[in-house]
């Protein structure tokens, strides 16, 4: 995924403090590249003058404890989110987009609901 140069502080608050994921590396050289892990998966930001975002796809799914909470602090920031509902109660993701525009989902965890 690519990144605007400067959304680097609002990109790792996003992806440690809503995400819940771990910041493995930042590389400086040709092009700085900013890095979260959650178990094996990686996601991999390219900062960039002009980066190719696609506001519309969205990128990926993150599990939270609470959804309501992350809610809470997105709209604190001024993220702009919405609640989709499916057809059990259990199937409610919130969508918004991430600081440098790639749509994210984010879905609550239920350990005790079916699959």
């Amino acid at each position: 995924m690519t990144g605007p140069v400067g959304a680097e502080g609002r990109l790792r608050w996003f992806y440690t403090e809503i995400g819940k994921l771990d910041e493995v590396s930042t590389i400086s050289s040709e092009r700085w590249l900013l890095s979260f892990r959650s178990g094996g998966i990686e996601i991999r930001f390219e900062i960039c003058t002009y980066p190719e975002i696609d506001p519309v796809f969205r990128r990926l799914t993150i599990s939270v404890p609470s959804l309501w909470d992350a809610a809470r602090r997105l709209e604190e920031r001024g993220f702009a989110v919405s609640i989709h509902t499916g057809l059990i109660s259990t199937d409610r993701r919130l969508g918004t987009l991430d600081p440098a525009g790639n749509r994210v989902d984010l879905k609550q965890e239920w350990p005790w609901a079916p699959l």
